[in-house]
């Protein structure tokens, strides 16, 4: 179970908020969101809510945000991008060809986010224009993709969010497809998930438990390695526990649920209730 414990929004933060549509947590329990606008597009929330920090970088339609091993992923749909940051905003690395969409080994169309697997290859889905998963190792060298438009297992319907387990699996929302689509480390099809809504946000957390957001419903759910529910929260609203466009969920070292609102542009906490 899970309890409503805070709600950041214009009012509480004392800004314009922005649709939020990425979200992570870094090692000190600070929250990076994509809630501003211009150069300071990621804010920066310490643990109570307060913004300490913000940055960017000539973002024109931003969308994913990760926080991995303390760096910071941002996918840009329109500049076609991949990029990862020092979390003060420094530029590390950028994936594909600033404002060129295709289909080559270092281009995207209109990618939506990334994941990093457990020997540090790199995993983006490339999401709203091209309907495949690319894979590059650390240092951002080109190894495979798969995947083409379609319904059937290993097509997809809109690569929305991924994520990968500790063991390799990697999760991926194929959203207009109403799924939770699983795959080993090189693009096999192992499972899928049909019981979950139309799912926007993934997450996977140490234990192995899956955090799904179903942006349409607006319903939350954590779910086990083999897609039992174990928990389900959330409605459409504009309360405390409901959603507008639930799009993006992450977890804090706590534990503590952190869900990313689009139409409603706000963050909502949650914290576990055993």
């Amino acid at each position: 179970m899970y309890e409503h414990v805070a709600t950041w929004d214009a009012v509480s933060v004392g800004m314009t908020l922005d649709k939020i549509l990425g979200i992570g947590t870094d090692s000190k329990g600070r929250v990076y969101a994509t809630a501003g606008a211009g150069d300071k597009a990621v804010l920066v929330f310490d643990p109570a809510g307060k913004i300490v920090d913000s940055w960017g970088h000539g973002f024109v339609d931003k969308h994913g945000l990760r926080v991995i091993d303390d760096k910071a992923w941002v996918t840009d749909r329109e500049r076609h991008v991949v990029m990862q940051f020092t979390l003060d905003g420094r530029l590390l690395l950028t994936l594909g060809t600033d404002g060129k969409s295709g289909l080559g080994e270092n281009q995207f169309n209109k990618p939506s986010d990334v994941a990093i697997g457990p020997s540090g290859d790199i995993y983006i889905s490339d999401g709203y224009g091209n309907s495949r998963v690319m894979r590059f190792d650390a240092d951002g060298r080109f190894k495979q993709s798969w995947g083409t438009k379609g319904k059937g297992p290993g097509q997809f319907n809109l690569v929305h969010n991924i994520a990968i387990d500790k063991e390799g699996r990697v999760y991926i929302a194929d959203r207009e497809n109403g799924r939770v689509q699983i795959f080993d480390a090189d693009g096999k099809f192992l499972d899928q998930w049909r019981h979950l809504g139309k799912v926007f946000g993934l997450y996977v957390d140490q234990k192995m438990r899956v955090y799904t957001t179903d942006g349409e419903s607006n319903n939350v759910y954590v779910v086990d390695e083999r897609g039992q529910v174990l928990s389900k929260f959330g409605r459409t609203g504009d309360g405390p526990g409901e959603f507008e466009m639930a799009h993006s969920i992450t977890l804090d070292k706590k534990g503590n649920v952190y869900v990313a609102e689009g139409d409603g542009m706000r963050i909502q906490v949650f914290a576990p209730r055993e």
